[in-house]
This record gives C-alpha cells, sequence and structure tokens, in this order.
C-alpha cells in the first residue's frame, strides 16, 4: 500500500472519528437534525433548534453551553457556522458528513431497535411510516 493510499485511510479515519464524537451530545444532533431538515440555505434560532421537543431543557443554560462548548465543536470540523448576536447556526461546508448519518437513520428507522427510537419523534414517526 503507498504512502498517499495510507494518508487518505488515515484521513477518511479520523473524518468518521470527527464525525461520531461531533454526534456524541444531544444538542448536537438536535441542530443537525433541524438543518437537514430546514431549507439549506436557511439559519436557525438558538437555543431553540438545538433543544429537543421531548426533553425541553434549560435555555438559558443550553444557550450558554451551545456557545462555550457545542457550537465550536461543530464548527471545528466545518459541520455548521454560527453566529453570536442573535444566536443562529447554519450548515457549514462539511454539513453533509454529519448529514449522512441521519438520512441514513431515517431511511433504516423500521430496522433500528425500538429502545432507540421510543421517544425519539422523528424515528418514531419514520419507523410507523415504513410498518404502513
Amino acid at each position: 500500500m503507498s504512502d498517499d493510499r495510507n494518508d487518505g485511510a488515515a484521513e477518511m479515519i479520523e473524518r468518521w472519528n470527527s464525525v461520531f464524537r461531533s454526534l456524541a451530545a444531544e444538542p448536537h444532533r438536535q441542530m443537525v437534525v433541524a438543518l437537514l431538515e430546514a431549507p439549506p440555505d436557511r439559519e436557525l434560532s438558538l437555543p431553540e433548534a438545538a433543544n429537543p421537543p421531548y426533553l425541553p431543557g434549560d435555555p438559558e443554560k443550553l444557550y450558554v453551553e451551545l456557545v462555550h462548548s457545542h457550537l465550536p465543536a461543530l464548527a471545528e470540523h466545518g459541520f455548521v457556522e454560527w453566529d453570536r448576536e442573535p444566536l443562529r447556526v447554519r450548515r457549514g461546508p462539511a454539513f453533509e458528513e454529519v448529514a449522512v448519518v441521519f438520512e441514513a437513520l431515517h431511511a433504516h428507522a423500521d430496522e433500528i431497535p425500538v429502545q432507540l427510537t421510543e421517544s425519539c419523534q422523528r424515528l418514531e414517526e419514520r419507523r410507523e411510516g415504513c410498518e404502513t
């Protein structure tokens, strides 16, 4: 295997690691799915787009976490871009790298174990749509 191929493989592995690390926090997943469901050029208001509708948290606490942790983590890899005043998020140049994970999950919602879809409105709806 050539050095170029090894470098390419190492880069691909690191991109996947970045995707999965970036999706480890619920607010990150909420923002990615909200952006995926919005028109590609739309900016979304925060903290609303990051607050799960099925388990809403304290918006003030979430605001602080978004500014100091969640948004920088997603922006570091180009998954999102954001503005502080007003706090808004939009798709970044590498957004598709995280979006594809949710597109695949949504396409195969009927194959996901129930314990991972129960109480998740989006996946429950897609699972029910697959069963009819």
